[in-house]
């Protein structure tokens, strides 16, 4: 998918491969997830690009929903000294 037109883009990497990209206006809310195209050498391998509309309760609902697992994840992890 190419940017829309008058939208804002941004792009996230996976690491395992793939990205998550973000389309926004004052009218639209698009999330994006890619999973990278297999290689000559990774043939098997899956892969898939699907795009869904959100609402803003939705986006909203997904954002919370993430910042509490990240927030549980960095708590619990063993800090570098």
């Amino acid at each position: 998918m190419s940017t829309p037109k008058n939208m804002r883009a941004q792009a996230f990497s996976l690491n395992h491969g793939g990205a998550i990209h973000t389309y926004i206006n004052d009218d639209s809310i698009i999330l994006q997830i890619r999973k990278t195209t297999p290689t000559e050498e990774d043939l098997l391998q899956p892969s898939f690009k699907v795009a869904v509309s959100l609402s803003p309760q939705e986006a909203m609902a997904i954002a919370t929903e993430l910042l509490l697992a990240v927030s549980k994840h960095l708590k619990d992890s063993p800090k570098l000294e």
